[in-house]
């Protein structure tokens, strides 16, 4: 509660709203002054029943998403058989985990080297150069796919 005191001298006019309004209510107890939205959020707390225009929400839930009536396979990886969950590396029609992107001979894995299919294998350039022979009078050539 605010309490003034009568200065010596009042630069207020005894007569003007002003002295009235700080003089007149001096011993009457007020109520602190709330603003509307205050208000209405005091009431949300205070009351036990739920206000209008308030929903319950629950927690949401992971649902496995397919089309309708079409399950999606997961991948199954060419090199070690198991599933892939996340990143997949496609080579042609064979899946593999990151991890079993390798060349078959050295395994060197093959992500931002390059990779070649002979006889249904991935190899590094080396060891297909190397299990591939050209026929007599042949040189062998790289021929890297348009991107």
């Amino acid at each position: 509660m605010l309490c003034f005191s009568e200065p010596a001298a009042s630069p207020v006019p005894p007569q003007s709203d002003v002295y009235r309004m700080l003089h007149d209510n001096r011993n009457e107890p007020t109520q602190p002054r709330q603003s509307g939205s205050f208000r209405v959020l005091q009431e949300l707390v205070n009351d036990d029943d739920r206000p209008a225009g308030t929903r319950s929400v629950r927690a949401p839930v992971t649902k496995v998403h397919g089309g309708a009536g079409s399950t999606q396979k997961m991948p199954l990886c060419d090199k070690c058989g198991s599933g892939i969950v996340g990143a997949v590396v496609k080579a042609r029609d064979k899946h593999r985990h990151p991890e079993c992107f390798v060349c078959a001979d050295c395994n060197l894995n093959l992500k931002q080297k390059g990779y070649f299919f002979v006889e249904g294998e991935l190899y590094c350039e080396i060891h297909a150069r190397a299990r591939m022979r050209p026929p007599e009078g042949y040189d062998t050539v790289t021929l890297y796919p348009k991107a």
